[in-house]
């Protein structure tokens, strides 16, 4: 983890940005000095809640914390992309963003497929990778706001700086993505669009459980692989009942490793990857000298399917993707080799 620079220090404290420290009570607000961030006329441009009301407000994070935001923040900054399809889905593209354990945000707006049709409709400033955040890159990009989960790793040694720069507020990534939907609308006042959007995901998903119920019992299994290693199952007790899909016999409630064999007496009709496609690909071509493997009734009928990894996020956009696609899986065999 990057440690902040003596040069970067003494640029925040010429700056006044020392003062911005969370207080004694447990706020942060990091408003004692916007002017070192904005110029006078960009804080004029800056969106308000619709009625002009709400402003200030104070937002308790997942840490505890009380966090100030004296005004509707006009320029986000995230430090891990999970958090993009959000504010794209809240039509507020953050002015900056990390990326994921692999890669940049950029990288995941060229390659997700969840992200892809937002690609090129924002100036995101790249932060680099998330497990190194780049504290010069995210005083550059001059946040109102900076916005992560409860436990990135490497986060507390850096907090304090964080916070000397703009209010960071921290999300709780276990939570449901109704909940962060509306976490994150509460951040930048549109608790309203929030409202519509997550009405309108979870309408998608109870379309799509209709159909897949009514498809009978044919099973499904959802692994990820382990960076091509084994099996790892994906989908969870709660997952599997969101979308009214029917496990195998044997598999856990729980994300568990497995090997071929414990897949074998599962002996699912469908097995989705849900991974980078390149490694869960490589991982099947892997196992096509298997006897074991061509002996499963998912390969043998052609019912191996990838998704990508951005689903993995379980965010809003990856719900909704999500349901579309089981649907695709189970009503359009043309889907099933992938896009």
């Amino acid at each position: 983890m990057k440690l902040l620079p003596l040069c970067l220090a003494a640029v925040l404290a010429a700056a006044g940005v020392l003062t911005g420290c969370s207080s004694a009570d447990g706020t942060n607000s990091g408003s004692s000095s916007p002017a070192v961030l904005e110029s006078a006329d960009a804080k004029e441009e800056r969106p308000a809640a619709e009625d002009g009301s709400g402003w200030p407000r104070t937002i308790t994070d997942a840490s505890g914390r009380q966090v100030v935001l004296e005004t509707c923040p006009r320029r986000i900054a995230i430090l891990h992309s999970m958090y993009l399809e959000y504010f794209f889905a809240l039509e507020t593209p953050p002015a900056a963003s990390a990326g994921s354990s692999t890669g940049t945000a950029m990288d995941a707006l060229r390659e997700w497929e969840t992200l892809k049709p937002y690609a090129g409709t924002a100036e995101i400033l790249d932060l680099g990778s998330s497990r190194e955040l780049n504290l010069e890159a995210v005083l550059e990009a001059e946040p109102d706001v900076i916005v992560t989960f409860q436990g990135h790793g490497g986060l507390e040694t850096v907090y304090d700086q964080l916070t000397r720069i703009a209010p960071v507020i921290l999300l709780d990534y276990q939570a449901s993505w109704q909940e962060q939907t509306m976490d994150c609308a509460q951040i930048i006042g549109k608790e309203e669009e929030a409202g519509a959007l997550i009405a309108e995901v979870e309408s998608a998903i109870a379309g799509a459980r209709e159909k897949i119920l009514a498809h009978g019992e044919e099973t499904v299994a959802l692994f990820r692989t382990n960076g091509g290693k084994s099996f790892v199952t994906r989908g969870d007790k709660d997952y599997y009942e969101t979308f009214g899909l029917t496990k195998p016999a044997g598999y856990p409630d729980t994300y568990e490793t497995l090997a071929l064999e414990a897949v074998m007496q599962m002996d699912p009709d469908y097995i989705i990857f849900q991974d980078f496609l390149d490694v869960s690909r490589g991982f099947v071509r892997s196992q096509e000298e298997s006897a074991v493997w061509n002996s499963l009734t998912a390969v043998k009928n052609g019912n191996v399917v990838f998704f990508d990894d951005s689903f993995n996020t379980f965010g809003p956009l990856a719900m909704k993707g999500t349901a579309e696609k089981l649907v695709k899986v189970l009503y359009d065999t043309a889907e099933q080799e992938g896009d």
